[in-house]
Parts: structure tokens; C-alpha cells; sequence
């Protein structure tokens, strides 16, 4: 049996790997073995770390997008750029357009509401952001966060300001908020808040989400908000 030291060496002469994990959240992880043996994981924001040179990030996009290749995904890599608006003051989309500087400013938009997982708010400078991490999982409650969301994006509209409520794909997460705002504000069914907000972008909200809705409908029905 081989003694400590020869353990040790071993060891240390084992080739430095990766491991790649997709989290529910649709998040790819990545965590690398070192000469100490030991997994660290390979540290994100967003895209990639702001710090990074060009070509390290491009070469981490272009693992992530081979690795999802390789387990069966279709990968779009065109950013989608499509604007919903719910309101006029009221806009929803995608994280490629939370990271579109002229877009956000073409459009006039002074707030953004973040409700992705692991996007971060590119321009903390320039706008002033509501941050909440949501998983887009059936079995989260994203009815919990309604009233919260509500009171932010009621404040910007009466000061005149214009809100872009964002997640990772901007068809689920988001555009739950903007339906449910709609059914509260403009006192309109689940049904017509959703035909009003794929006036202009396609949305989806996951089934968990879609019954949340329902539930949020009857709600506002029995407290006399809603037709």
C-alpha cells in the first residue's frame, strides 16, 4: 500500500480538470481542479467576469455553448433584442436588452427591475435598479414578490420615469410580472393581460407561474379589483 508521501505526489500529478454543471436556473457552473486536488468554481458575473480579457471570455462562451451542444441543446446565439411594452411607461424583455446601453437609452428607461438568476445590473450608474433573484421553476411562488414589484414600478410611473422589468429570456419570469401588473392596474382578466402582452413580444410563463396568475385572477375578483 502506498505510504503519505507517495499519496502526495500522486496527487499532485493528477491533471488539472473542469467539471460543468447546468443548475435548474439553466446556469452553467464550472469548477476546476487545481494541483491541490481541491474544486474551486470558476467565478461568473453574468457573461463573465467584467476583469476578464476579451479572448477569455469569448473562449468560456464558446465552452459553455459546446458543452450545451453536446447534451442535445439548440443554442441561439443572436441576443434577443425585442422590447415588450405592457405600458408605455411599462417595458419587458430579455438580459440582452438589460445589457444594451443605447437601447435602454433610446427608450428612455430610468429603472430596471432584475429578476434573473445571475444577471447582473450592468449600469448601476445610470439607472436605478430593484434586484431579485427568482428561479423560473414551476414550484417557485412568484406571487410573493408581486406587491413588492408593484410598489416599485407604481413609484417610477408617478414620478414620470419609464421601468424595464427584465430575467434570463424575458417569456417567463418577466412577463408573469407585467401580466399580473396589468390584471391589478388596469383591472383586465389573466386572459387579456397576456393578449396584451404578446401585442409585442412572445411570452411563456412556465406552468407553476401560469397558475400563480389564475390564483392572483381569483384573488383580485373576490376584493372587488378585478372584472
Amino acid at each position: 500500500m502506498p505510504n503519505l508521501d507517495e499519496l502526495l505526489k500522486i496527487k499532485n500529478r493528477l491533471k488539472a480538470t473542469e467539471i460543468t454543471t447546468t443548475l435548474p436556473s439553466g446556469e452553467v457552473r464550472v469548477e476546476k481542479r487545481g494541483k491541490n486536488g481541491e474544486y474551486e468554481e470558476i467565478q461568473d458575473s453574468g457573461e463573465d467576469l467584467v476583469d476578464k480579457t476579451t479572448e477569455n471570455i469569448s473562449n468560456r462562451r464558446r465552452k459553455k455553448v459546446e458543452y450545451l451542444q453536446r447534451r442535445g441543446f439548440i443554442v441561439d446565439l443572436e441576443p434577443d433584442l425585442v422590447v415588450g411594452e405592457a405600458l408605455p411607461d411599462l417595458l419587458f424583455g430579455s438580459q440582452d436588452v438589460a445589457a444594451d446601453l443605447p437601447i435602454l437609452e433610446n427608450r428612455k428607461i430610468t429603472h430596471i427591475v432584475n429578476v434573473g438568476t445571475g444577471i447582473p445590473n450592468h449600469f448601476p450608474k445610470k439607472f436605478e435598479y430593484l434586484q431579485i433573484d427568482i428561479l423560473d421553476l414551476p414550484e417557485t411562488r412568484i406571487i410573493d414578490y408581486f406587491e413588492r414589484v408593484f410598489e416599485f414600478i407604481d413609484k417610477v410611473r408617478q414620478n414620470e420615469g419609464i421601468v424595464f422589468i427584465h430575467c434570463n429570456a424575458g417569456i417567463s419570469r418577466s412577463a408573469t410580472f407585467v401580466v399580473a401588473y396589468l390584471m391589478k392596474n388596469l383591472k383586465i382578466s389573466c386572459r387579456e393581460a397576456m393578449d396584451k402582452c404578446r401585442e409585442t413580444r412572445s411570452i411563456r410563463p412556465n406552468t407553476g407561474f401560469a397558475q400563480q396568475l389564475k390564483e392572483y385572477e381569483a384573488i383580485l375578483v373576490s376584493l372587488g379589483l378585478s372584472s
